[in-house]
Protein backbone atom coordinates (compact mmCIF):
# COMPACT_ATOMS: atom_id res chain seq x y z
CA UNK A 1 0.00 0.00 0.00
CA UNK A 2 2.78 2.37 0.67
CA UNK A 3 4.42 2.40 -2.90
CA UNK A 4 0.70 3.63 -3.97
CA UNK A 5 0.57 6.38 -1.50
CA UNK A 6 3.83 7.62 -2.31
CA UNK A 7 3.50 7.25 -6.23
CA UNK A 8 -0.25 9.59 -5.43
CA UNK A 9 1.57 12.12 -3.67
CA UNK A 10 4.38 12.42 -5.59
CA UNK A 11 2.32 12.59 -8.95
CA UNK A 12 0.17 15.25 -6.60
CA UNK A 13 3.43 17.44 -5.93
CA UNK A 14 4.35 17.25 -9.80
CA UNK A 15 0.91 18.37 -10.50
CA UNK A 16 0.76 21.07 -7.82
CA UNK A 17 4.61 22.78 -9.32
CA UNK A 18 3.16 22.54 -12.91
CA UNK A 19 -0.26 24.05 -11.46
CA UNK A 20 1.83 26.59 -9.69
CA UNK A 21 3.07 27.77 -12.95
CA UNK A 22 0.20 28.24 -15.21
CA UNK A 23 -1.57 29.95 -12.62
CA UNK A 24 0.47 32.99 -12.82
CA UNK A 25 -1.23 33.09 -16.83
CA UNK A 26 -4.44 32.27 -15.60
CA UNK A 27 -5.10 34.72 -12.88
CA UNK A 28 -7.24 37.37 -15.13
CA UNK A 29 -9.47 33.98 -16.95
CA UNK A 30 -9.55 32.79 -13.21
CA UNK A 31 -11.57 36.03 -12.19
CA UNK A 32 -13.51 36.24 -14.93
CA UNK A 33 -14.58 32.43 -14.48
CA UNK A 34 -14.09 31.58 -10.93
CA UNK A 35 -11.67 29.58 -9.48
CA UNK A 36 -9.69 27.24 -11.79
CA UNK A 37 -8.89 23.75 -11.12
CA UNK A 38 -5.12 24.27 -11.38
CA UNK A 39 -5.47 27.10 -8.67
CA UNK A 40 -6.70 24.49 -6.85
CA UNK A 41 -3.61 22.10 -7.29
CA UNK A 42 -1.13 25.38 -7.01
CA UNK A 43 -2.24 26.33 -3.40
CA UNK A 44 -0.47 23.72 -1.18
CA UNK A 45 2.76 24.40 -3.38
CA UNK A 46 2.44 28.36 -3.64
CA UNK A 47 1.40 28.85 0.16
CA UNK A 48 2.94 26.10 2.19
CA UNK A 49 5.31 23.51 0.25
CA UNK A 50 7.38 26.26 -1.54
CA UNK A 51 8.35 28.29 1.85
CA UNK A 52 9.12 25.15 3.74
CA UNK A 53 11.93 24.52 1.07
CA UNK A 54 13.29 27.58 1.19
CA UNK A 55 13.75 27.14 4.77
CA UNK A 56 15.03 24.08 4.67
CA UNK A 57 17.84 25.38 2.32
CA UNK A 58 18.30 28.69 4.36
CA UNK A 59 21.34 27.28 6.48
CA UNK A 60 22.88 25.40 4.10
CA UNK A 61 22.78 28.45 1.66
CA UNK A 62 24.14 31.09 3.81
CA UNK A 63 27.77 30.26 3.80
CA UNK A 64 27.59 30.66 -0.17
CA UNK A 65 25.62 33.59 0.06
CA UNK A 66 28.51 35.01 1.88
CA UNK A 67 31.23 33.65 -0.82
CA UNK A 68 29.32 34.81 -3.28
CA UNK A 69 29.11 38.68 -1.99
CA UNK A 70 32.40 38.72 -1.21
CA UNK A 71 33.55 37.42 -4.47
CA UNK A 72 34.82 33.94 -3.48
CA UNK A 73 34.06 31.92 -6.23
CA UNK A 74 35.29 34.11 -8.99
CA UNK A 75 38.73 35.14 -7.16
CA UNK A 76 38.98 31.25 -6.45
CA UNK A 77 38.39 30.74 -10.40
CA UNK A 78 40.84 33.20 -11.18
CA UNK A 79 43.42 31.76 -8.85
CA UNK A 80 42.83 28.30 -10.00
CA UNK A 81 43.30 29.53 -13.92
CA UNK A 82 46.34 29.73 -15.40
CA UNK A 83 48.16 30.37 -18.91
CA UNK A 84 47.83 33.12 -21.57
CA UNK A 85 44.71 31.61 -22.95
CA UNK A 86 43.49 30.77 -19.48
CA UNK A 87 43.49 27.06 -20.49
CA UNK A 88 44.69 25.05 -17.67
CA UNK A 89 43.11 24.80 -14.34
CA UNK A 90 44.81 23.36 -11.88
CA UNK A 91 42.55 23.15 -8.18
CA UNK A 92 42.44 20.60 -5.00
CA UNK A 93 39.81 17.99 -4.67
CA UNK A 94 38.42 16.79 -1.61
CA UNK A 95 36.32 14.53 0.79
CA UNK A 96 36.12 15.78 4.20
CA UNK A 97 33.26 12.87 5.42
CA UNK A 98 35.33 11.41 8.43
CA UNK A 99 36.43 8.16 8.26
CA UNK A 100 38.68 6.34 5.76
CA UNK A 101 36.88 8.14 2.96
CA UNK A 102 38.69 11.78 3.90
CA UNK A 103 40.17 12.43 0.77
CA UNK A 104 42.64 14.84 -0.57
CA UNK A 105 43.70 15.20 -4.05
CA UNK A 106 44.38 17.77 -6.99
CA UNK A 107 42.92 17.70 -10.47
CA UNK A 108 44.77 19.56 -13.53
CA UNK A 109 43.01 20.24 -16.83
CA UNK A 110 44.60 21.74 -20.21
CA UNK A 111 42.16 22.33 -23.10
CA UNK A 112 44.87 22.64 -26.49
CA UNK A 113 47.75 21.70 -25.03
CA UNK A 114 48.87 19.58 -28.44
CA UNK A 115 46.03 19.86 -30.98
CA UNK A 116 43.67 22.22 -31.28
CA UNK A 117 40.36 20.77 -29.38
CA UNK A 118 42.06 18.48 -27.35
CA UNK A 119 42.03 17.88 -23.79
CA UNK A 120 44.42 16.33 -20.94
CA UNK A 121 42.96 15.37 -17.49
CA UNK A 122 45.64 14.24 -14.87
CA UNK A 123 43.91 13.64 -11.12
CA UNK A 124 45.64 11.90 -8.03
CA UNK A 125 43.87 11.66 -4.94
CA UNK A 126 45.57 10.53 -1.39
CA UNK A 127 42.99 8.97 0.91
CA UNK A 128 42.92 9.22 4.74
CA UNK A 129 44.23 5.12 5.54
CA UNK A 130 46.96 5.84 2.84
CA UNK A 131 44.97 5.04 -0.29
CA UNK A 132 45.71 6.11 -3.66
CA UNK A 133 44.25 6.94 -6.88
CA UNK A 134 45.64 8.24 -10.22
CA UNK A 135 43.42 9.05 -13.45
CA UNK A 136 45.19 10.09 -16.75
CA UNK A 137 42.38 10.71 -19.65
CA UNK A 138 43.34 12.17 -23.04
CA UNK A 139 40.23 13.83 -24.69
CA UNK A 140 39.92 15.08 -28.70
CA UNK A 141 37.11 16.12 -30.88
CA UNK A 142 37.57 16.35 -34.38
CA UNK A 143 39.57 14.27 -36.23
CA UNK A 144 41.13 13.98 -39.65
CA UNK A 145 38.22 16.96 -40.23
CA UNK A 146 36.12 14.55 -39.33
CA UNK A 147 33.02 15.34 -36.67
CA UNK A 148 34.40 12.27 -34.47
CA UNK A 149 35.76 12.42 -30.77
CA UNK A 150 37.64 10.14 -29.49
CA UNK A 151 39.38 9.45 -26.11
CA UNK A 152 41.99 7.36 -23.78
CA UNK A 153 42.10 6.58 -20.48
CA UNK A 154 44.01 5.05 -17.65
CA UNK A 155 43.08 4.37 -14.23
CA UNK A 156 44.66 2.94 -11.47
CA UNK A 157 43.38 1.87 -7.82
CA UNK A 158 44.85 1.39 -4.01
CA UNK A 159 41.93 0.57 -2.40
CA UNK A 160 41.95 -1.37 1.01
CA UNK A 161 38.02 -0.90 2.01
CA UNK A 162 37.44 -2.08 -1.67
CA UNK A 163 33.84 -4.33 -1.40
CA UNK A 164 31.39 -6.49 -3.20
CA UNK A 165 27.72 -6.54 -2.39
CA UNK A 166 26.15 -9.90 -2.40
CA UNK A 167 23.69 -9.89 -5.06
CA UNK A 168 20.28 -9.42 -3.81
CA UNK A 169 20.74 -8.43 -0.62
CA UNK A 170 22.95 -5.40 1.42
CA UNK A 171 25.69 -8.16 2.69
CA UNK A 172 28.94 -5.86 2.42
CA UNK A 173 32.40 -7.71 2.79
CA UNK A 174 36.01 -6.00 2.48
CA UNK A 175 37.85 -7.08 -0.78
CA UNK A 176 41.19 -4.86 -1.10
CA UNK A 177 41.40 -3.79 -4.86
CA UNK A 178 44.44 -2.73 -6.53
CA UNK A 179 42.77 -2.90 -10.18
CA UNK A 180 43.84 -1.00 -13.45
CA UNK A 181 41.43 -0.13 -16.49
CA UNK A 182 42.39 1.04 -19.54
CA UNK A 183 39.92 2.55 -21.89
CA UNK A 184 39.20 3.98 -25.52
CA UNK A 185 35.93 5.45 -26.87
CA UNK A 186 35.26 6.66 -30.22
CA UNK A 187 32.22 8.35 -30.98
CA UNK A 188 30.32 9.91 -34.35
CA UNK A 189 26.80 12.04 -34.58
CA UNK A 190 24.43 10.31 -36.75
CA UNK A 191 22.48 14.08 -37.79
CA UNK A 192 23.74 17.13 -38.31
CA UNK A 193 22.10 18.84 -34.97
CA UNK A 194 24.67 16.34 -33.05
CA UNK A 195 22.12 15.30 -30.65
CA UNK A 196 22.22 11.95 -31.90
CA UNK A 197 25.14 9.73 -31.14
CA UNK A 198 26.30 6.42 -31.68
CA UNK A 199 29.28 5.40 -29.26
CA UNK A 200 32.07 2.36 -28.80
CA UNK A 201 34.14 1.57 -26.18
CA UNK A 202 36.50 -0.82 -25.24
CA UNK A 203 38.29 -1.77 -22.41
CA UNK A 204 41.30 -3.70 -20.76
CA UNK A 205 40.52 -4.31 -16.71
CA UNK A 206 43.06 -5.82 -14.50
CA UNK A 207 41.40 -7.33 -11.62
CA UNK A 208 43.59 -7.16 -8.69
CA UNK A 209 41.62 -8.11 -5.62
CA UNK A 210 43.22 -9.45 -2.30
CA UNK A 211 41.99 -10.90 0.98
CA UNK A 212 40.99 -9.07 3.63
CA UNK A 213 43.30 -8.26 6.56
CA UNK A 214 40.74 -8.96 9.19
CA UNK A 215 39.34 -12.45 8.45
CA UNK A 216 36.05 -11.77 9.52
CA UNK A 217 35.85 -9.36 7.04
CA UNK A 218 35.84 -12.11 4.06
CA UNK A 219 33.28 -14.80 2.65
CA UNK A 220 36.05 -17.25 2.36
CA UNK A 221 33.08 -20.27 2.14
CA UNK A 222 29.80 -19.65 0.71
CA UNK A 223 27.31 -21.71 -0.89
CA UNK A 224 25.61 -18.69 -2.07
CA UNK A 225 28.57 -17.29 -3.52
CA UNK A 226 31.64 -19.18 -4.03
CA UNK A 227 34.63 -18.14 -5.31
CA UNK A 228 35.24 -20.21 -7.43
CA UNK A 229 32.01 -18.27 -9.31
CA UNK A 230 32.51 -15.39 -8.49
CA UNK A 231 36.72 -14.75 -8.46
CA UNK A 232 36.53 -12.81 -4.90
CA UNK A 233 40.06 -12.59 -3.63
CA UNK A 234 41.77 -13.15 -6.87
CA UNK A 235 42.76 -11.50 -10.11
CA UNK A 236 42.22 -11.83 -13.56
CA UNK A 237 41.80 -9.89 -16.74
CA UNK A 238 38.42 -8.52 -18.41
CA UNK A 239 37.60 -7.18 -21.82
CA UNK A 240 34.24 -5.47 -21.89
CA UNK A 241 33.12 -3.95 -25.44
CA UNK A 242 30.13 -1.21 -25.44
CA UNK A 243 28.14 -0.34 -27.90
CA UNK A 244 25.61 2.97 -26.75
CA UNK A 245 23.19 5.00 -28.48
CA UNK A 246 22.75 8.58 -26.86
CA UNK A 247 20.22 11.20 -27.26
CA UNK A 248 20.59 14.60 -26.08
CA UNK A 249 19.80 17.98 -26.26
CA UNK A 250 19.90 19.59 -23.12
CA UNK A 251 20.38 23.05 -23.27
CA UNK A 252 23.19 23.34 -20.31
CA UNK A 253 25.41 20.76 -19.26
CA UNK A 254 25.48 20.90 -15.71
CA UNK A 255 23.02 23.04 -15.30
CA UNK A 256 20.32 21.84 -17.38
CA UNK A 257 16.90 23.65 -17.25
CA UNK A 258 14.69 21.96 -20.42
CA UNK A 259 15.30 19.34 -22.76
CA UNK A 260 16.38 15.09 -22.62
CA UNK A 261 18.70 13.42 -22.33
CA UNK A 262 18.50 9.27 -23.24
CA UNK A 263 21.23 6.49 -23.36
CA UNK A 264 21.15 2.78 -24.44
CA UNK A 265 23.95 1.01 -23.88
CA UNK A 266 24.97 -2.77 -24.24
CA UNK A 267 28.19 -4.68 -23.09
CA UNK A 268 29.54 -7.81 -23.31
CA UNK A 269 32.46 -8.83 -21.47
CA UNK A 270 34.91 -11.28 -21.86
CA UNK A 271 35.99 -12.69 -18.36
CA UNK A 272 39.87 -14.77 -18.65
CA UNK A 273 39.82 -17.97 -15.79
CA UNK A 274 40.56 -16.80 -12.02
CA UNK A 275 44.04 -17.13 -10.93
CA UNK A 276 43.04 -19.26 -7.84
CA UNK A 277 43.39 -18.91 -4.38
CA UNK A 278 46.02 -19.97 -1.59
CA UNK A 279 44.93 -18.98 2.04
CA UNK A 280 46.70 -20.37 5.35
CA UNK A 281 43.84 -22.17 7.95
CA UNK A 282 44.83 -23.11 11.37
CA UNK A 283 43.54 -26.48 12.20
CA UNK A 284 44.23 -28.07 15.55
CA UNK A 285 44.98 -31.96 16.37
CA UNK A 286 43.37 -33.72 19.56
CA UNK A 287 45.82 -32.08 22.09
CA UNK A 288 44.67 -28.69 20.83
CA UNK A 289 47.73 -28.33 18.82
CA UNK A 290 48.17 -26.27 16.06
CA UNK A 291 49.14 -27.78 12.77
CA UNK A 292 49.84 -25.92 9.29
CA UNK A 293 47.02 -26.27 6.75
CA UNK A 294 46.91 -24.58 3.06
CA UNK A 295 43.46 -24.43 1.16
CA UNK A 296 43.51 -23.94 -2.65
CA UNK A 297 40.60 -22.79 -4.14
CA UNK A 298 40.83 -22.77 -7.96
CA UNK A 299 38.82 -21.32 -11.35
CA UNK A 300 36.07 -23.80 -11.63
CA UNK A 301 36.31 -23.84 -15.58
CA UNK A 302 32.73 -22.06 -16.45
CA UNK A 303 32.61 -19.27 -18.63
CA UNK A 304 32.50 -16.49 -16.45
CA UNK A 305 31.45 -13.54 -19.46
CA UNK A 306 28.50 -12.08 -19.30
CA UNK A 307 26.32 -9.45 -20.75
CA UNK A 308 25.23 -5.98 -19.57
CA UNK A 309 22.75 -3.97 -20.45
CA UNK A 310 21.64 -0.01 -19.34
CA UNK A 311 18.72 2.43 -20.12
CA UNK A 312 18.93 6.20 -19.13
CA UNK A 313 16.41 8.75 -19.44
CA UNK A 314 16.33 12.36 -18.00
CA UNK A 315 13.87 15.22 -18.68
CA UNK A 316 13.73 18.69 -17.63
CA UNK A 317 11.10 21.02 -17.24
CA UNK A 318 11.52 24.92 -17.31
CA UNK A 319 8.60 26.67 -15.29
CA UNK A 320 8.03 29.87 -14.29
CA UNK A 321 7.82 32.90 -16.36
CA UNK A 322 11.26 34.09 -16.65
CA UNK A 323 12.35 32.53 -20.21
CA UNK A 324 16.07 31.62 -18.49
CA UNK A 325 16.96 30.01 -15.21
CA UNK A 326 20.50 31.37 -14.87
CA UNK A 327 20.73 34.30 -12.45
CA UNK A 328 22.91 37.77 -13.92
CA UNK A 329 24.15 39.15 -10.83
CA UNK A 330 21.64 41.64 -10.38
CA UNK A 331 19.27 39.26 -9.80
CA UNK A 332 21.04 37.18 -7.74
CA UNK A 333 21.72 40.12 -5.41
CA UNK A 334 17.55 40.79 -5.32
CA UNK A 335 17.33 37.19 -4.56
CA UNK A 336 20.02 37.43 -1.53
CA UNK A 337 17.99 40.35 -0.06
CA UNK A 338 14.74 37.92 -0.38
CA UNK A 339 16.63 35.40 1.55
CA UNK A 340 18.25 37.56 4.02
CA UNK A 341 17.06 40.66 4.80
CA UNK A 342 14.44 40.99 7.53
CA UNK A 343 14.76 40.63 11.11
CA UNK A 344 12.34 38.63 13.49
CA UNK A 345 9.30 40.93 12.89
CA UNK A 346 9.49 40.80 9.26
CA UNK A 347 10.11 37.01 9.21
CA UNK A 348 6.99 36.47 7.61
CA UNK A 349 7.39 38.86 5.09
CA UNK A 350 9.64 37.11 2.23
CA UNK A 351 6.64 34.34 2.24
CA UNK A 352 3.84 36.18 1.51
CA UNK A 353 2.52 34.54 -1.60
CA UNK A 354 2.88 37.72 -4.03
CA UNK A 355 6.75 37.44 -2.69
CA UNK A 356 6.93 34.12 -3.22
CA UNK A 357 5.24 34.22 -6.71
CA UNK A 358 7.65 37.09 -8.03
CA UNK A 359 10.78 36.32 -6.43
CA UNK A 360 11.09 32.65 -6.38
CA UNK A 361 8.57 30.88 -8.82
CA UNK A 362 9.55 32.77 -11.80
CA UNK A 363 12.25 30.51 -12.24
CA UNK A 364 12.16 26.50 -11.71
CA UNK A 365 13.07 23.15 -12.94
CA UNK A 366 11.62 19.84 -12.42
CA UNK A 367 14.00 17.33 -13.00
CA UNK A 368 13.31 13.45 -14.07
CA UNK A 369 15.50 10.40 -14.48
CA UNK A 370 15.05 6.72 -15.15
CA UNK A 371 17.34 4.14 -14.97
CA UNK A 372 17.05 0.59 -15.61
CA UNK A 373 19.87 -1.91 -15.60
CA UNK A 374 20.29 -5.34 -15.79
CA UNK A 375 22.86 -8.49 -15.78
CA UNK A 376 22.45 -11.78 -18.05
CA UNK A 377 25.10 -14.20 -17.37
CA UNK A 378 26.64 -16.61 -20.19
CA UNK A 379 26.33 -19.36 -17.14
CA UNK A 380 24.11 -18.85 -14.46
CA UNK A 381 25.95 -18.38 -11.31
CA UNK A 382 29.41 -17.77 -12.87
CA UNK A 383 29.70 -13.69 -13.23
CA UNK A 384 32.75 -12.24 -11.29
CA UNK A 385 31.58 -10.25 -7.83
CA UNK A 386 32.10 -6.80 -10.05
CA UNK A 387 29.50 -7.24 -12.29
CA UNK A 388 26.80 -7.04 -10.72
CA UNK A 389 24.88 -3.25 -10.53
CA UNK A 390 25.23 -1.16 -7.08
CA UNK A 391 22.25 0.74 -6.17
CA UNK A 392 23.58 3.93 -3.91
CA UNK A 393 24.08 7.48 -3.36
CA UNK A 394 25.58 7.61 -6.59
CA UNK A 395 22.14 5.45 -8.42
CA UNK A 396 20.78 7.49 -7.19
CA UNK A 397 19.43 6.62 -4.09
CA UNK A 398 20.51 9.32 -1.65
CA UNK A 399 18.97 8.58 1.55
CA UNK A 400 21.02 5.08 1.75
CA UNK A 401 24.68 5.56 3.07
CA UNK A 402 25.02 1.52 2.21
CA UNK A 403 24.49 -0.02 -1.02
CA UNK A 404 22.75 -3.20 -2.65
CA UNK A 405 23.04 -5.26 -5.34
CA UNK A 406 20.72 -7.18 -7.72
CA UNK A 407 21.11 -8.90 -11.53
CA UNK A 408 18.54 -6.25 -12.63
CA UNK A 409 18.03 -2.71 -10.75
CA UNK A 410 16.08 0.19 -11.92
CA UNK A 411 14.77 3.61 -10.26
CA UNK A 412 13.06 6.29 -10.92
CA UNK A 413 13.86 9.80 -9.07
CA UNK A 414 12.55 13.52 -9.29
CA UNK A 415 14.40 16.64 -8.45
CA UNK A 416 12.93 20.14 -8.29
CA UNK A 417 15.53 22.93 -8.51
CA UNK A 418 14.88 26.86 -8.02
CA UNK A 419 18.35 28.98 -7.89
CA UNK A 420 19.29 30.19 -4.40
CA UNK A 421 21.87 32.86 -5.75
CA UNK A 422 23.92 32.90 -9.26
CA UNK A 423 25.64 29.50 -8.78
CA UNK A 424 23.55 28.08 -6.10
CA UNK A 425 20.55 25.55 -6.27
CA UNK A 426 18.13 24.76 -3.77
CA UNK A 427 17.00 21.00 -4.39
CA UNK A 428 14.40 18.90 -2.93
CA UNK A 429 14.62 15.32 -4.47
CA UNK A 430 12.07 11.63 -4.22
CA UNK A 431 13.71 8.50 -5.21
CA UNK A 432 12.98 5.35 -5.62
CA UNK A 433 14.43 2.16 -6.41
CA UNK A 434 13.65 -1.81 -7.02
CA UNK A 435 15.59 -5.07 -7.52
CA UNK A 436 14.96 -8.60 -8.88
CA UNK A 437 16.86 -12.08 -9.19
CA UNK A 438 14.64 -12.17 -12.67
CA UNK A 439 13.90 -9.64 -15.48
CA UNK A 440 10.47 -10.39 -14.95
CA UNK A 441 10.15 -10.68 -11.14
CA UNK A 442 9.25 -7.08 -9.91
CA UNK A 443 7.81 -7.06 -6.58
CA UNK A 444 7.60 -4.11 -3.95
CA UNK A 445 8.85 -6.50 -1.27
CA UNK A 446 12.22 -5.09 -2.52
CA UNK A 447 11.40 -1.60 -3.02
CA UNK A 448 13.61 1.62 -1.35
CA UNK A 449 12.94 5.06 -1.29
CA UNK A 450 14.48 7.67 -0.45
CA UNK A 451 13.70 11.95 -0.03
CA UNK A 452 16.23 14.98 1.26
CA UNK A 453 17.57 18.37 0.24
CA UNK A 454 20.59 20.60 -0.14
CA UNK A 455 22.27 22.80 -2.52
CA UNK A 456 24.24 22.42 -5.85
CA UNK A 457 27.19 24.79 -6.41
CA UNK A 458 27.81 25.22 -10.56
CA UNK A 459 28.12 27.56 -13.46
CA UNK A 460 26.07 26.42 -16.39
CA UNK A 461 29.13 25.14 -17.88
CA UNK A 462 31.28 23.59 -14.64
CA UNK A 463 30.14 22.03 -11.31
CA UNK A 464 31.80 22.55 -8.83
CA UNK A 465 30.06 20.25 -5.81
CA UNK A 466 26.99 19.74 -3.78
CA UNK A 467 26.16 19.26 -0.30
CA UNK A 468 22.60 17.71 0.13
CA UNK A 469 20.92 15.16 2.94
CA UNK A 470 19.09 12.16 2.23
CA UNK A 471 16.32 10.26 4.68
CA UNK A 472 14.83 6.69 4.18
CA UNK A 473 11.62 7.03 5.54
CA UNK A 474 12.18 8.51 8.80
CA UNK A 475 15.17 6.82 9.19
CA UNK A 476 18.46 8.70 10.20
CA UNK A 477 20.42 11.08 7.86
CA UNK A 478 22.88 10.26 5.07
CA UNK A 479 25.12 13.40 4.40
CA UNK A 480 26.21 13.69 0.16
CA UNK A 481 29.15 16.12 -0.13
CA UNK A 482 30.88 15.28 -3.52
CA UNK A 483 32.13 17.28 -6.76
CA UNK A 484 29.96 14.48 -8.64
CA UNK A 485 26.55 15.62 -9.96
CA UNK A 486 23.52 13.88 -9.25
CA UNK A 487 22.93 12.22 -12.44
CA UNK A 488 25.62 10.94 -14.99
Amino acid sequence: MKPVVYFLLALFFSFSMVGAEEAVTTDEASEESGINWKDFLAWPFIHILQPVFNVAVYPVAQPIHYAVDNGVIEKSVDFITFGERRNILLYPVMNLKPGTSTMLGVNYRHRSIVLPKDYVVLETQFFANGDWYVSARYSKQGIGGLPLYTAFRYQQYWDRDGFFVVPGSKDKFIQPDSSVNLSWRLSAPLDKSHHWNLEGSFILRYNDASLPDKRSDSILVDDKFPIESRGLYQSEFQFPLELTLLFDNLDYAYAPTKGSRFSLSGRYVFVNPYSGLAYDDKVYDEDGVELESKKFFQDDAANHDFVRTELVFQHYILLGQSKKFHMTPAEARESRRFYSDFNWDDALRPWHPSNVMNTLLERRVLAFQFRMINLFEMEKGEAPFNAFPNVNARFPLRGYGNAFAGYHVMGFSMEYRWPVDRFVDGVIFDEYALHAPEIDDWSFSRYYNSWGFGVRVRKPDMFWFRMQFGFHGLHGVNLVLTIAPEYR
